[in-house]
């Protein structure tokens, strides 16, 4: 076990980190800002993260000069700063792209502080405002769940209505942090011949900021990669901070990380679309990984070498350089862990998985669903037959659970072939470990935290939501009622969540609740111990956000559909021809929580009674609300005896006047109670305010 004293010595001795402590009562003849002109600016404004009952960490970058900048950061208990608690001399270093993080400690429990930084000259940052976590029985805690956002794809307007919503509610419902669960940003960038997205209504949008700029990201520093349809990708470190200072310049962002601690995790887009460990496909991206970490470390702020408990080791760590070249994956253990040594010195070069306390109320696990993770469920043998790098159709789930099984598989004796569309060929993992996920470690340390915790609510930030996400095209002949199409998600590890799930049960664990994105559409549901057991337990809701600005599910599952003329119909149809307002409207809502039936009647423009009439009550039986082509966030309020979440839903976040009213298109209250040993969790439907989502809710 780590003490507190090594986890601060180790966090202050890595570049760029700081640790002051705060007084007891306000410093006299502290640091104030000078009345003249600064050369120097904080372009990206300032953050914290991580809050602890006692602690929070902070963090800014200083443009202005070439060589290590020097700064005074100081914390107050009031926003004019009379009544300064900590202040440190701190140096921003060019190696570090002049970013800087600072963990503040010995502050009192549940309060309100205020931050802010000194250049030389007296420049001053704006102001942050930051919350730290309470002790013993507390208050209820509030969280915003944030993924998936896309700076040339559309405005953060969700971060507007965010604030603007917060600003309305009551104390005690006023967001304690902010969770955002991957994809901060999108790795490629458009290239000189694309001018933008066709909108719902198939318009060419050019989007512009409030300054009159138009709103993409300039070329990369290196001149990037062509990564296919004019989209560019990055090689190097320095293209990766470049989109962490454009995206950071947007205003919406940069208020909300002023106002709320955030909690981050990251997804793929963090590095590149779809990988693995240090692999695309099956090509190395060890310097890449390496290239990308550094960026996420220097503009994400994170307690991770000084943030964990002292009743259970802690594995985060802040990164540590190191030297990687391209080498094949190769010496994987039973987790499908590649130890080949590039492999390994990369994803080692920083560990973000952690947990944080929110005093006896609730414990929140951050997971690191890619850094661990064996290739996806569906193999690239098989995926290269298509069109996509995605299933051509829904697939069987007892084939990926196959896969994933690899040589386990059929109590360790795998078959020889599969069948994949209509085909039958050799099978690809039958000599390959079992598929994880998680990777050994991380999931020793998450089966420990969930039993041990004494949290009244466990609540897990994945990357990735747990849920089987059905697709039902039973009307084919050898169609599956529930295939599956996301297998680079859990849909494509069964295996491992199973296991996870069922250690749930097993150890009669409850409370425990999901919180993810990732899928670009809102959906809620129960997790099941094993979707495919004839009698599935229960053991845990999920509440999966959709994005804030990248494009939403319907209009990527309508591209990905659009060769097969029968699924495409059950993705979207044409909403003016229905009197719509909307030109693109899902049946996408009616095909996941209904099915096919069901989905064609919406397309064919059948009245209510008719679409739910042909409803399959078999498909997807556990979920709740399926809102394929929302933009937006969700809030969840935890107190001792519930769970409420709102799902926020903004308009399409393309146009400027709307980014500026950030106008709600919806909202959808849904709530689970917490639940004893002897019962199962169910999600209850509440409220929807404004526009209905298009047979998207199933009691």
């Amino acid at each position: 076990m780590i003490s507190r004293r090594d986890l601060l010595r180790y966090f202050s001795a890595a570049a760029g980190c700081f640790v002051v402590g705060a007084a007891p009562a306000a410093l006299g003849g502290c640091a104030r800002p000078g009345g003249q002109p600064s050369r120097f600016s904080f372009p990206q404004g300032v953050a914290s993260a991580d809050p602890q009952s006692d602690a929070v960490v902070i963090w800014t970058r200083v443009e202005g000069g070439s060589d290590a900048v020097g700064l005074t950061a100081q914390i107050a208990t009031d926003p004019s700063f009379d009544s300064v608690v900590a202040e440190t001399e701190i140096a921003a270093l060019p190696e570090l792209d002049h970013t800087v993080r600072v963990l503040v400690t010995d502050l009192g429990p549940d309060r309100f502080y205020y931050y802010r930084f000194i250049g030389p000259d007296g420049g001053i940052s704006r102001t942050g405002r930051t919350r730290t976590a309470p002790v013993g029985t507390t208050r209820q805690l509030n969280i915003a769940v944030f993924s998936c956002q896309d700076y040339e794809q559309g405005y953060f307007t969700a971060y507007r209505r965010l604030i603007l919503d917060d600003n309305a509610a009551r104390p005690e419902d006023r967001i304690d942090f902010v969770m955002h669960v991957g994809d901060f940003i999108y790795e490629s960038i458009r290239g000189p011949d694309t001018v933008a997205e066709p909108d719902h209504n198939g318009n060419r949008l050019k989007l512009m900021n409030r300054d009159g700029s138009v709103r993409r990201c300039a070329p990369f520093p290196s001149g990037g990669r062509v990564a296919g349809r004019n989209w560019i990708a990055p090689v190097d470190l320095d293209d990766y901070r470049w989109l962490y200072k454009r995206y950071l310049t947007d205003p919406d962002l940069q208020e909300a990380r002023a106002l709320y601690p955030f909690v981050q995790i990251w997804d793929d887009h963090e590095l590149l679309n779809d990988y693995w460990q240090s692999y695309y496909r099956e090509e190395s991206i060890a310097e890449l990984k390496v290239a990308s970490n550094q960026a996420w470390f220097e503009y994400v702020p994170a307690a991770l070498s000084a943030g964990g408990r002292d009743s259970q080791a802690s594995h985060a760590s802040d990164f540590a350089p190191v030297d990687v070249t391209a080498a094949p994956a190769g010496d994987f253990d039973d987790h499908y862990l590649s130890h080949e040594p590039n492999n390994l010195a990369a994803i080692d070069s920083m560990t973000i998985y952690r947990s944080l306390k929110w005093g006896d109320l609730a414990e929140l696990f951050v997971i690191d669903g890619r850094s661990y993770r064996g290739p996806r469920g569906l193999s690239q043998e098989l995926l290269s037959i298509g069109r996509h790098p995605y299933p051509e159709a829904p697939v069987d789930p007892l084939l990926i659970r196959t896969l994933n099984a690899g040589r386990t598989a059929n109590g360790g004796n795998p078959p020889e072939e599969v069948v994949y569309l209509g085909r039958t060929l050799p099978n690809p993992r039958k000599d390959m470990p079992m598929g994880s996920m998680l990777g050994r470690r991380q999931k020793a340390w998450l089966k420990s935290g969930l039993k041990n915790s004494g949290a009244r609510w466990k609540l897990m930030g994945l990357n990735v939501g747990l849920i089987r996400h059905g697709f039902d095209d039973g009307f084919r002949e050898g169609g599956h009622k529930n295939g599956l199409l996301w297998t680079d998600g859990w849909d494509g590890y069964p295996v491992e969540r199973t296991e996870i799930c069922s250690f749930v049960r097993d150890e009669r664990i409850t409370n425990v609740v999901s919180l993810t994105g990732d899928r670009h559409a809102h959906l809620a549901g129960v997790i099941y111990d094993d979707f495919d057991a004839d009698g599935p337990v229960a053991v845990m809701p999920e509440f999966a956000g959709g994005a804030v600005s990248a494009v939403s599910r319907m209009i990527i599952q309508r591209e990905l559909s659009a060769h097969d003329s029968e699924v495409s119909k059950l993705v979207t149809f044409d909403g003016k021809a229905q009197g719509y307002d909307q030109a693109i409207m899902p049946s996408l809502n009616a095909w996941m929580l209904h099915g096919a039936a069901s989905a064609n009647a919406v397309f064919s423009g059948a009245g209510p009674a008719e679409v739910l009439q042909a409803a399959d009550p078999e498909v997807n039986p556990y979920m709740n609300y399926v809102d394929a082509d929302a933009h937006g966030f969700l809030v969840a309020r935890i107190s001792p005896d519930r769970c409420d979440v709102q799902y926020v839903s903004v308009f399409e976040p393309v146009d400027l006047a709307g980014n500026a009213e950030a106008g709600v298109r919806r909202r959808v209250n849904l709530h689970v109670d917490a639940w004893p040993e002897d019962r199962e969790p169910g999600i209850v439907l509440g409220e929807v305010e404004g526009e209905q989502p298009l047979y998207g809710l199933k009691a």
